[in-house]
């Protein structure tokens, strides 16, 4: 036999609003708990995005750093006239200036005209580049063997360019005197290398 449940008038009231406020509350949690669930997969998302955004911004600055070294090196190279046109009157300029510094009686030189070095391996093709080469022969009478030496740092110091010296070949004149400027005879083969882009037509 089912017993229904009596409320008293003076707590029916309260207890439906008691109710009302519980309902209410449990509504307005799970709508919180939705609003927050949202808002911390939004704020996540977003830290994301600056982190994908602050990575690309790191990797850019290096990028920037990295093609302002190679660009710093490269217009050095251009103007120590080792990519681009050979300086071949400053090297003869400074060939002359030694021989007159040191008081080298007799100082000759030929320079070839330039040539495209054989590129066998590729390597020149693949680093964008091609290669070119002038040959240079040194005949001097000197003192001794600091002249030719100091002949060659002064032309790796200040002449614009980038050479190898291929061979030397030095021999005495006879009696050796300190007084005498024509004590050694030498003779030296250089190579004078300049470096030039291949255009887009790859030539």
């Amino acid at each position: 036999m089912n017993k229904k449940i009596k409320i008293h008038p003076l707590i029916k009231k309260p207890l439906i609003l008691f109710l009302i406020v519980v309902v209410f509350s449990g509504m307005i949690l799970t709508i919180s708990d939705s609003y927050l669930g949202r808002a911390y997969d939004g704020r996540e998302s977003e830290k994301r995005a600056m982190k994908i955004w602050k990575n690309k911004i790191d990797g850019s600055r290096e990028n920037n750093k990295i093609i302002d070294e190679y660009e710093r090196r490269y217009l050095t190279l251009v103007k120590n006239n080792i990519v681009g046109e050979e300086n071949r009157l400053n090297w003869l300029e400074t060939i002359q200036a030694t021989a007159n510094a040191r008081n080298m009686p007799s100082v000759k030189y030929n320079l070839s005209s330039q040539n495209l070095v054989e590129d066998k391996t590729g390597q020149h093709q693949a680093k964008g580049l091609k290669v070119f080469r002038s040959a240079m022969t040194l005949d001097m009478k000197m003192a001794h063997e600091g002249d030719l030496f100091s002949m060659l740092n002064t032309l790796t110091e200040k002449a614009q360019g980038l050479y190898t010296v291929e061979k030397c070949h030095i021999e005495s004149l006879g009696k050796l005197s300190a007084k005498s400027s024509e004590n050694m005879h030498a003779y030296c083969e250089l190579s004078w290398y300049t470096l030039k882009p291949i255009g887009n037509d790859g030539k």
